[in-house]
């Protein structure tokens, strides 16, 4: 029994001193500045966000269209 107690008293001291913990918490920190940057990119009134709408625009235009009733592009 005072092993076991001996053992969880080393674990958690060990614990506290890990540092593995903050590291997570850094990048969990830079993936949440990333999604509000990316957010803004591609937010509906932004200059990125039109101009990538416009090329897809060109892009679906130059795509042959589709025949509904065969099935093949024409």
């Amino acid at each position: 029994m005072f092993n076991a107690i001996c053992y969880l008293v080393v674990r958690f001291k060990g614990f506290l001193k890990s540092e593995a913990g903050v590291t997570t918490i850094e990048y969990g920190i830079l993936a949440a500045g990333l999604a509000v940057i990316i957010g803004f990119l591609v937010a509906d009134d932004g200059k990125f966000s039109s101009t990538l709408s416009s090329i897809f625009d060109t892009i679906l235009e130059q795509l042959p269209q589709a025949d509904s009733s065969s099935g093949t592009p024409q």
